[in-house]
């Protein structure tokens, strides 16, 4: 297996979709060369038509020269054939349909067609490396690396090993995407929907019931998320919210005052179907241990500039807003 991240300089993305597109954007701006694999030309084409409409963005918004858009287009390729979109290439990430049959297909193939020191990188959303690794010969060169849509912008990459995932390929694919500017973040267990979008699934089930219940349309739910816990959530995550929220912290919000609450689980959410019935008793323990970890994290901090240092983003944040 390729050793270090520095060593990677060429990428196959496979798949050119929404996904893929903008992986391959990503990788060819940070200099490397680039081949992306469609299984039509016309679905090739379409690919060619985002990247450049990304790239005129980044120009638009001065990240880019013209001359630099220009230098990482000329780096990329693009094939229909799988065996010479993996020639040659240190990295494969795969942006493939959310599927288990059709993921299994793609990495039996990326396995057969690739050098075992390779590593195959998963966009998968929601779904457990486990199971698709399955198909393969070398699984533990197999990861999922899922980013948030489109990540040619969003920095967050959630790494997440199989059960016969190696740990250098963890720490290989969690290198590579800090020097491709994102910030990669290693789950300890597989979960299905990862971090991120188990909590969104989350979201989404509360958002269903609320219209779904009379409380609001799905005008004044966005309405009031955007311009509520949304602006918070673009400076901190859900905990760190919390923190500030109440004056009894992390304790009051979590536990005191919310919990109850957050335990209804009328609509089960798309990633949490299969799993075991929550109770107010195993999540007051869980709420504990997230107290401890976020008052061990923020020890010494003085919170009342950590809120002048929110609400001063805040406004920054608004008056970007205001200006469109």
């Amino acid at each position: 297996m390729t050793r270090n991240a520095s060593d990677i300089s060429k990428v196959a993305c496979v798949g050119g979709g929404t996904i893929g597109f903008s992986w391959a954007a990503l990788f060819a701006q940070h200099g490397l060369q680039v081949n992306i694999y469609d299984i039509t030309r016309d679905a090739l084409d379409w690919t060619m038509r985002e990247i450049r409409s990304a790239y005129a963005t980044l120009v638009a918004a001065g990240r880019m020269s013209e001359e630099e858009a220009a230098a990482a287009q000329s780096r990329i390729a693009t094939t229909t054939d799988l065996a010479e979109a993996l020639k040659d290439v240190d990295f494969v990430q795969e942006s493939g349909p959310e599927r288990y049959r059709i993921k299994r297909e793609i990495y039996r193939e990326l396995d057969r067609l690739s050098p075992a020191e390779v590593v195959l990188a998963s966009s998968t959303s929601a779904m457990l490396m486990t199971e698709i690794q399955k198909a393969t010969t070398h699984p533990e060169r197999c990861v999922v690396a899922h980013p948030y849509n489109p990540p040619h912008i969003v920095p967050s990459v959630e790494i997440v090993g199989g059960e016969m995932t190696s740990a250098e390929t963890v720490a290989l694919t969690r290198d590579f995407m800090a020097r491709m500017g994102r910030v990669p973040v290693v789950a300890r267990k597989e979960c299905r929907g990862h971090i991120v979008n188990h909590m969104q699934a989350v979201l989404y089930r509360e958002a269903l019931w609320l219209v779904g219940n009379g409380v609001a349309t799905v005008e004044e739910i966005d309405l009031a998320f955007r311009t509520g816990p949304g602006l918070r959530l673009a400076l901190m995550g859900p905990f760190a919210v919390g923190m500030l929220t109440s004056p009894g912290g992390l304790q009051d919000t979590m536990v005191d005052r919310k919990l109850d609450h957050s335990l209804e689980d009328d609509i089960p959410s798309r990633v949490e179907r299969e799993a075991p019935p929550r109770s107010p008793e195993l999540a007051r323990e869980w709420a504990k241990i997230c107290v401890e970890q976020m008052e061990a994290e923020l020890a010494g901090a003085d919170m009342e500039q950590v809120k002048k240092w929110r609400d001063a983003k805040l406004l920054q944040i608004l008056d970007v807003i205001a200006s469109d």
